[in-house]
């Protein structure tokens, strides 16, 4: 009786640290390749598994290990065989369910365009309002090494609600964690 008692109380505590709704689609990952890849005529995916090496050097630069060991790298080439960029999808996962962000980067290693493609049913209206800041378009041009803190700042914590500034820490964690794993797995 005593330990049916504390599963009872157990569970709720459980779900209410981690409480996850379901995960919607706010753009389609083939509909973003195509739109941010102008130009591109050739598609082609490149798998890339992440080593015991990858790994290290991915956690002596941030606070993460991917939950994904592999890395779909979404490469687009023009006609005459020229890389037109990359698109890729860095996720981060949160007691509030998933965010997923579409990167695209130009060959050159520049970030192109950053999209939110997906959100939970519970998140999608604070990363509406966070997006609404224009948080995704002070993304664009920025490359490995640069300080994410500066698209952030442009976001004021006190002007929304709690919840979309974090919301908006999420999105700059996931352009984060993405421009991380293209500087290390990414090789032409």
């Amino acid at each position: 009786m005593r330990s049916r008692l504390l599963w009872a109380l157990a569970v709720p505590a459980l779900l209410a640290a981690h409480h996850p709704t379901p995960t919607v689609v706010l753009v389609k990952q083939a509909d973003l390749i195509r739109r941010t890849l102008p130009g591109a005529t050739q598609f082609f995916l490149r798998d890339v598994t992440i080593g015991k090496a990858d790994l290290g050097r991915i956690q002596e630069q941030i606070d993460f290990t991917p939950d994904d060991p592999n890395v779909k790298f979404y490469l687009g080439k023009r006609a005459d065989g020229q890389p037109a960029g990359t698109v890729f999808f860095p996720q981060v996962n949160t007691a509030h369910g998933p965010l997923e962000v579409g990167l695209t980067m130009t060959p050159d290693g520049v970030i192109a365009s950053a999209v939110v493609t997906k959100a939970t049913v519970e998140t999608k209206p604070w990363v509406e309002e966070a997006v609404a800041t224009g948080l995704l378009e002070r993304f664009r041009g920025m490359r490995y090494g640069d300080s994410l803190e500066t698209a952030l700042s442009g976001v004021a914590p006190d002007r929304m609600a709690r919840m979309s500034y974090y919301e908006a820490e999420v999105i700059t964690t996931a352009v984060h964690h993405g421009l991380v794993l293209y500087h290390e797995l990414f090789r032409d």
